[in-house]
């Protein structure tokens, strides 16, 4: 039985009698083939490769470790009919690039295609074709340059750029990289001062960026209050100005409201109520306690928790942070700090898990522990002198972080 010249079989004349029924059955099992599944795969393993005629309608897949090329001959070379589609799928390593060639034009050809990037292409005229990316959120990005410095990792078959200082990224291709982008933590409040909040924590898996720089913020933490006075606001973390998180809120003293950040800065130790959150990015601080002639502050809220309150026994703890394991390690980062204490016997508040620093109790002048440097943990709020209003300065707040995961 003959076939046309893209593979479809057609009855001849000799399949007329005895071979009808079979030659039947072929010819609609290709129609149905064609229907479902297009005109099949055609599996390349190397470097280069031109398509032919009969590569109409199918899918060309790419597999090498190093770059491929699949280049689109002239009109005059391969004669495609008008309102062919070949289609793409790069299943290796080496980035997929679709040339042309002989005056043929590719409209929208956006260049290279990373691992697991597909693409087609239609031919619309003569020389003609537009390129169209159709499954271009799954493509790995790949990186070319960075500044500032990161630490640079392999985490199984991915590359790992962690930035504890601001800088850029540049990429080659486009594609998805994973994110986790960690504000600077809060300071906490001085002389029964609560604990600051955690920066603002965001992650992202599926992040799509464009070939080009990406700028790369790294926020630092809050300072710790001083003479009876609140903490700062940490600062915000960002990633090429579209993925950003915010600094933790700062913690405070008497009856003041903890700070709004990320996560909220703890209340101050006369019944202040805690400071809220930034939804989506962490959680709310703890209240404080008036307990006279003294009282106890809460402690910072967390990437995962909410700052505890202070009771008749103590401070709050500063809520925990959250968990990744971006960098093939689980981490938490961060952390609320830990609530100050002004009245005799009164605990002081441990910091959360993920950087939190811990406050200091009454009758210390010691200052409360600073979050953790790269954390975004909250700083601890320090105690009093025990009968006074003085006492140590709150922690201050622990820098942020961004960790980049590509590949």
């Amino acid at each position: 039985m003959a076939t046309t010249t893209y593979g479809s079989p057609y009855a001849q004349s000799a399949d007329l009698v005895s071979a009808w029924p079979a030659t039947s059955l072929t010819v609609a099992d290709r129609i149905d083939d064609v229907s479902f599944k297009g005109n099949g795969i055609n599996a390349q393993t190397g470097t280069t490769y031109t398509t032919v005629l009969t590569d109409a309608g199918k899918t060309i897949t790419t597999s090498n470790a190093s770059a491929v090329t699949v280049t689109i001959p002239a009109s005059a070379t391969v004669n495609y009919e008008v309102g062919t589609v070949i289609r793409f799928l790069n299943i290796g390593a080496g980035a997929l690039t679709i040339a042309a060639t002989g005056g043929v034009t590719i409209n929208n050809n956006t260049g290279t295609t990373a691992q697991y990037g597909a693409y087609s292409i239609i031919k619309t005229a003569t020389d003609t074709w537009y390129a169209t990316p159709f499954s271009s959120g799954s493509a790995k990005a790949t990186v070319s340059a960075t500044t500032g410095s990161p630490t640079i990792t392999t985490v199984g078959s991915t590359t790992c750029y962690k930035y504890t200082g601001s800088g850029s990224i540049t990429f080659a291709t486009a594609g998805t990289v994973r994110l986790l982008v960690i504000a600077g933590g809060g300071g906490g409040g001085s002389s029964a001062g609560a604990g600051g909040g955690g920066g603002g924590s965001y992650e992202k898996t599926l992040f799509s960026v464009d070939a080009g720089t990406s700028t790369v913020t790294v926020g630092g933490g809050g300072a710790g209050g001083v003479s009876t006075g609140a903490g700062s606001i940490g600062t915000s973390s960002a990633f090429d100005g579209k993925l950003s998180s915010v600094g933790g809120g700062l913690g405070q003293v008497s009856s003041n409201t903890g700070g709004t950040g990320g996560s909220g800065g703890g209340g101050g130790s006369a019944n202040g109520a805690g400071g809220a959150a930034t939804t989506g990015q962490g959680f709310a601080g703890g209240n404080g306690l008036s307990d006279f002639p003294g009282g106890s502050a809460g402690g910072g809220g967390g990437g995962s928790a909410v700052g505890g309150n202070a009771t008749l026994a103590g401070a709050g703890a500063g809520g925990a942070g959250l968990t990744s394991t971006i960098t093939g390690t689980s981490t938490v980062y961060a952390g609320g700090g830990g609530g100050g204490s002004d009245s005799s016997g009164n605990t002081a508040g441990a910091g959360g898990t993920g950087g939190g620093g811990a406050g200091v109790a009454a009758g210390s002048a010691a200052n409360a522990t600073a979050g953790t440097a790269n954390t975004g943990g909250g700083g601890g709020g320090s105690g009093g002198l025990s009968g006074g209003f003085t006492g140590g300065n709150g922690g201050a707040g622990g820098s942020g972080v961004v960790i980049i995961l590509v590949g």
